[in-house]
């Protein structure tokens, strides 16, 4: 999921300025959210910012609020107070029950068997926040490393707002719940309203903690990360005001992961613009990567940089049809496939023709059974390549 400025439906061509609007992502959902309260970015003023990390059990009161659960701490006053609480915990359970039912335990199960393990790292570009999916198709990896062009931010904490800011943030996150357990992703251009729609600043880490919190998670530590000069990722001071990019640990029965998630530019002026990140790039892309939802950019000439790399690179794919050509994708891989697909969704029907033509002529296509990105009449393509 990555949010990118494209011409409407009919794809003309893509304007070189990367912007945070995704208009066509909110466009291929086919659905409209219910209405926020924004603020305008020149009138927000963030929280101030807390000096220094909290604590372990204060990362996990913050992630149990956010699951809509009572902390070990107790549940604070403005919180249980709020009229919109019982709405939130019980939106909350709703709609990861029915993600989990539909889409999640097929998911789990079905990559048991399809999807070689991975151990080490995980690639994830055009991520959003969904950490969800990268850990239920790679559930032993100890990195996972995902990209896209929201703010993370510190995790939102329910716990230092006032009862107007706990209620103004309640209603934002009921909005993005509503739709994540039919979708299985949150809209790209939603997460940039969410953003902005109240001082509480909800970014990537909200998101991100809490599905890591329901997948049975404990945070340790959320610190804001920067990549050097030389590509890598590295810690910046904890007081630093703006946390664009920030980097997880968290633990779940005994074994640690570590989860950086970076706001970044991934076209190819983007990546020109920042050398940086485009070593950084190159170093990732040997890892195994996902994509899902990520809005056919992949396929784009003027994403071919990220693209490239990925093809030259990375040992194993998994993907929908929204990512690399699949006539790129045989040529140096084995590409099992999964699902139906005969037209990709309406506002993108001119991409992956070539991919059609395959699942008409291969004999060789497994069934899907559950939710993978786009909803397009019913039908869903996963691609699982391993490099020849």
């Amino acid at each position: 999921m990555h949010t990118t400025t494209i011409q409407d439906a009919g794809l003309k061509k893509l304007l070189c300025a990367v912007t945070v609007i995704a208009s066509l992502q909110a466009t291929a959902i086919a659905q409209t959210p219910p209405t926020l309260p924004v603020t305008p970015p020149t009138q927000v003023s963030a929280i101030p910012a807390a000096s220094g990390l909290l604590t372990a059990a204060q990362y996990d009161d913050v992630a149990t609020l956010l699951i809509g659960k009572t902390p070990a701490s107790g549940l604070p006053n403005h919180v249980s107070q709020s009229q919109k609480w019982a709405t939130y915990t019980q939106t909350v359970e709703t709609n990861w029950a029915e993600y989990t039912q539909k889409i999640g335990t097929p998911m789990v199960e079905w990559a048991k068997t399809e999807v070689p393990q991975v151990n080490e790292t995980v690639f994830y570009p055009f991520s959003g926040p969904d950490f969800t999916t990268a850990y239920q198709m790679y559930p032993n990896a100890k990195r996972y490393i995902m990209v896209a062009m929201q703010n993370a931010e510190r995790p939102l904490n329910l716990g230092v707002l006032n009862a107007q800011l706990t209620d103004q943030a309640l209603d934002v996150l009921v909005s993005a719940w509503q739709l994540y357990g039919t979708h299985g992703f949150f809209v790209t251009s939603y997460l940039d309203r969410y953003y902005y729609s109240t001082q509480g600043r909800i970014g990537s880490s909200t998101f991100i903690t809490i599905f890591m919190k329901l997948q049975g998670f404990e945070l340790d530590r959320v610190v804001p990360i920067k990549v050097n000069s030389e590509g890598d990722v590295e810690e910046i001071p904890a007081e630093t005001r703006q946390w664009p990019s920030v980097r997880i640990y968290a633990t779940k029965a005994g074994k640690p992961i570590v989860v950086d998630y970076l706001k970044m530019d991934l076209s190819n002026p983007g990546l020109q613009a920042s050398p940086e990140n485009l070593k950084f790039v190159q170093a990732a892309a040997v890892h195994p990567t996902i994509f899902k939802a990520a809005s056919h950019l992949p396929q784009n000439a003027n994403f071919n940089m990220i693209a490239n790399e990925i093809l030259t690179r990375a040992p194993l794919i998994v993907q929908d049809e929204t990512a690399l050509n699949y006539s790129a994708l045989i040529k140096s891989f084995d590409v099992s496939m999964y699902g139906k697909f005969v037209i990709a969704h309406h506002a993108f029907q001119s991409y992956h023709t070539d991919l059609a033509q395959a699942f008409m002529q291969r004999s060789d296509v497994k069934p899907l059974n559950y939710r993978f990105g786009y909803y397009k009449d019913g039908n869903y393509v996963v691609l699982v390549a391993r490099r020849k």
